[in-house]
C-alpha cells in the first residue's frame, strides 16, 4: 500500500530527474558551444602544447585581420548570448544570485591579486621542475599595430563567454564553486601553448574571474585587466626603445604583486592579531589594535599629565 508521503516522493523524484538532466545538457550545451567558438585557438594551443619547440608562426597582415575578425565574431556571440540568457532568467536571478557588493576598485584588487598569487605559485612550480612553463615565442607579424590591437581586446574576447555567461547560465542550477571549476577549467586548455604550468596558471585565475564577477558584478573590470594589465607587454611591439620589454615586465609584475600583498595583508593581520578592531573615518577603514583605537577615539588619551591625575570618582 502506497502512503500519501511515499506518492509525493514519487511524484517529485521525477522532476528532479528532470531538473538533473536538464542542467547537465544546459554543461554540455555550454562546454559544446566553448569548442565551436575558441575552437581555432584551442587547436593552436594543444599544437603547442605537444610541440613546444616549434617555431614562432608568421602571421601576414592579412592572418592579423583574420585573427580579429574571429575575434570580433567571438565579442559579437558572447554578448547575444548573454543577453539572450538574461532574458529568459532576469526574474530568477535576482532569488539565486547575491546582491553586488564591494566597488570596482575592489574587483580589480581581488582579481590582480589572485593572477599574482597564481603567478607566484607557478614560479615556484616550475622552478622545482614540478610543470613546465615556457613562454611561448612571439609571433612575427607584419603589423604590430594590429598585434596591440589583438592583444588589448583579448579581455572581450574571453571575459564575457568564459565568465559571464556561465554564471549567468548556471548560477542557482549547480554551486559556484562548480562553475569556478568549469570555467577555469575551460580557460586552462586555452593556455596550454605555456605547457601544464599554462593551464594550471590559467585554470587558477580563470576560476577566481568567475567569484569576482559572482561578488563584484563588474565584467568591464575583468575585461580592463586582462587587456590592459596582463597583456601591457605588447606595447614593446610599437615603443622604440630597448629597455621597453624589461619596463613593461616590471610594471606588470608590480601592480600584481602590490595587489596580493594590498589584498593579502589586512587579512593576514586580522589572523594573527585577533583583538584588533576597526575605526572607520567616514569611507575609510583603519585596522588597529584595542589600545589604540582607544587614544584614536578619545584624543585626551594623549595628555601627558594624565598620569599625574587622580582617577575618576564614580558617581
Amino acid at each position: 500500500m502506497t502512503t500519501g508521503v511515499d506518492a509525493g516522493l514519487a511524484e517529485r523524484s521525477p522532476r528532479r530527474g528532470l531538473t538533473a538532466a536538464g542542467t547537465a545538457v544546459i554543461v554540455l550545451g555550454l562546454v559544446a558551444g566553448w569548442v565551436v567558438v575558441y575552437l581555432v585557438g584551442l587547436m593552436g594551443a594543444l599544437w603547442r602544447f605537444r610541440e613546444p619547440d616549434a617555431p614562432a608562426p608568421i602571421l601576414s597582415i592579412g592572418d592579423q585581420w583574420a585573427d580579429l575578425a574571429v575575434g570580433a565574431t567571438q565579442v559579437v556571440v558572447g554578448a547575444v548570448a548573454i543577453a539572450i540568457v538574461w532574458f529568459v532568467r532576469r526574474r530568477k536571478l535576482p532569488a539565486v544570485w547575491p546582491a553586488r557588493s564591494g566597488t570596482a576598485f575592489e574587483a580589480a584588487l581581488t582579481w590582480c591579486a589572485a593572477i599574482g598569487a597564481a603567478s607566484a605559485s607557478l614560479l615556484v612550480l616550475s622552478r622545482l621542475d614540478i610543470v613546465r612553463f615556457s613562454f611561448s615565442i612571439p609571433a612575427s607579424v607584419e603589423s604590430d599595430w594590429l598585434a596591440v590591437v589583438s592583444a588589448l581586446v583579448v579581455g572581450l574576447r574571453e571575459e564575457p563567454i568564459l565568465v559571464a555567461l556561465p554564471v549567468l547560465l548556471l548560477v542557482g542550477r549547480v554551486p559556484i564553486w562548480a562553475i569556478m571549476a568549469l570555467s577555469g577549467t575551460m580557460r586552462g586548455l586555452l593556455y596550454l601553448y605555456f605547457g601544464g604550468g599554462g593551464f594550471l596558471w590559467a585554470l587558477c585565475w580563470g576560476a577566481a574571474a568567475v567569484w569576482v564577477f559572482y561578488r563584484y558584478r563588474r565584467l568591464w573590470v575583468l575585461i580592463a585587466i586582462h587587456g590592459l594589465v596582463m597583456n601591457i607587454q605588447v606595447f614593446d611591439r610599437v615603443i622604440p626603445s630597448e629597455n621597453a620589454a624589461t619596463v613593461l615586465q616590471w610594471v606588470n609584475i608590480l601592480i600584481l604583486f602590490s595587489a596580493l600583498l594590498w589584498w593579502i595583508t589586512p587579512r593576514a593581520l586580522e589572523a594573527f592579531l585577533p583583538n584588533t578592531v576597526a575605526v572607520r573615518y567616514g569611507d575609510s577603514t583603519v585596522e588597529t589594535t584595542p589600545m589604540v583605537a582607544e587614544v584614536v577615539l578619545n584624543p585626551e588619551k594623549l595628555d601627558p599629565d594624565e598620569s599625574r591625575r587622580e582617577p575618576p570618582v564614580k558617581p
